[in-house]
């Protein structure tokens, strides 16, 4: 077998490993991954989270994902209730596998979605096709075909072989057809390879002195042998984070001139806040919470509502992007019309105390909650079924009871006994007023 032959084969493992339409394959593997952008930096998704902002934006989306409780439900005549009895509920609450916790499933998964777009998890059944498992998947080992009508999944083993799998979870971010998600980091490589060639740059900046902070001078002229001492002796003394702002000992007439750094350099240091905006613009992260702060969009009267508003814009579409897949590939037809998976973003739109307390009090007056609902809301135990009746103020009634209100129709009925009574006190609204209808203030 000619070398020839054998890079043909090896190519051909990679692009079957890396899927038929997936562009720029040969770049991939002879050049280490990526494609090359203008600015001469390789980016792809295997390295783009060395790139801080991505990094941040990443972690913040897949922390938010993986914090929130995830659980079955099942619909109910009153509304819905945990389906605890269902072998899927813990799966999906606690432990997807034996190896891997739900917050770590969730995490890795939402990750593989920002990165590649796709994520992937192999699903275990039983011999009642009940769930029993969820294994993740790297994207990078995975392609689809589309074959009349259906998909099929061919994954490619650590050990170079290929596998097809019948039964997956996939998770897909935006897409051009439905099937497969695009890659957030293939579309915007460009500018995330601005990103890494500036962190490159400053990185280099700042250990090798890029620019000098200043020139030596002298009037005489140096010959190479004492040119070479000098530079080798001033490297030494004076390079790198670790030697600034040492005392320099000047000798046969030499003379420092400052230089600073270049006004253009300046710019460029400062000017990393704008690509840093970009990036959080590409996965909808508000700038604050990757740490960039300018003078008067923040402010402590503000921040509770932008945080839920990065809630709604950001972390919502990813919940029903998950909640939706779930169902489908998780769900039987038949169960899908009783059973329904959800995440419980409660927690992450609840404003401070005294908002909700303001919040409870308008709805409990109202008869919308009960005394239960409150506390499930806040997460704390029940009270038992007296937690359960609702309560409404007796001075609003329906319209057609307005007259029979008025002729006082609904006042206690006379006894036959022709001993006075004293009239029976009602409460008129149970928000604490302690009003009543007979008894004063």
């Amino acid at each position: 077998m000619n070398l020839k032959h054998r890079i043909g084969q090896w190519l051909g493992r990679a692009f079957r490993a890396l899927g038929v339409n997936t562009p720029g394959f040969l770049d991939y593997f002879l050049f280490g991954g990526g494609a090359t952008t203008a600015s001469g930096v390789r980016v792809s998704e295997a390295n783009a989270l060395t790139i801080t902002t991505v990094y941040q934006c990443v972690r913040y989306i897949s922390d938010m994902i993986a914090q929130m409780p995830l659980a079955l439900y099942k619909e109910v005549d009153n509304g819905k209730e945990k389906a605890t009895d269902h072998p899927l509920y813990r799966i999906l609450h606690s432990a997807p596998n034996p190896l891997v916790p739900a917050f770590i499933f969730k995490k890795t998964l939402q990750a593989h979605l920002l990165l590649w777009g796709n994520a992937y998890a192999e699903i275990e059944r039983n011999g009642a096709g009940q769930v029993t498992a969820l294994w993740p998947l790297l994207p990078s080992s995975m392609r689809l075909e589309l074959f009349n009508g259906r998909v099929f999944y061919y994954y490619t083993l650590p050990n170079g072989g290929e596998v097809q799998l019948t039964d997956v979870l996939h998770l897909r971010s935006l897409s051009t057809d439905g099937l497969l998600g695009l890659s957030p980091i293939a579309l915007q490589r460009e500018k995330l390879g601005q990103a890494k060639a500036s962190e490159d740059y400053r990185s280099r900046f700042f250990a090798n002195d890029a620019r000098p902070g200043g020139v030596l001078q002298t009037d005489k002229q140096l010959g190479d042998v004492a040119f070479a001492r000098l530079e080798k002796h001033w490297k030494q003394q004076h390079e790198g984070l670790s030697n600034t702002n040492r005392v320099a000992i000047l000798e046969e007439g030499l003379k420092w001139i400052d230089v600073g750094i270049p006004p253009k350099d300046a710019e460029f240091i400062a000017g990393q806040e704008y690509t840093k905006a970009d990036i959080a613009a590409i996965y909808g992260v508000p700038p604050y919470k990757i740490g960039l702060l300018k003078p008067g969009t923040v402010s402590f009267a503000s921040v509770e509502q932008q945080a839920i508003d990065s809630v709604v814009d950001c972390i919502a579409p990813w919940v029903v992007c998950w909640e939706n897949c779930l169902d489908l590939a998780l769900l039987t037809p038949r169960e899908q019309m009783l059973y329904f998976t959800k995440f419980s973003m409660q927690g992450l739109l609840r404003g401070d105390s005294q908002s909700r307390a303001s919040f409870y009090a308008t709805l409990f007056d109202r008869g919308v909650f009960s005394i239960n609902d409150i506390l499930s809301l806040e997460e704390r135990n029940t009270i038992g079924k007296d937690g359960d009746r609702r309560f409404v103020p007796l001075n609003t009634v329906p319209l057609d009871m307005v007259d029979e209100v008025i002729r006082g129709k609904l006042e206690p009925a006379e006894s036959d006994s022709d001993e006075p009574k004293e009239p029976q006190k009602m409460p008129m609204q149970l928000n604490g007023s302690a009003k009543l209808l007979n008894g004063g203030a």
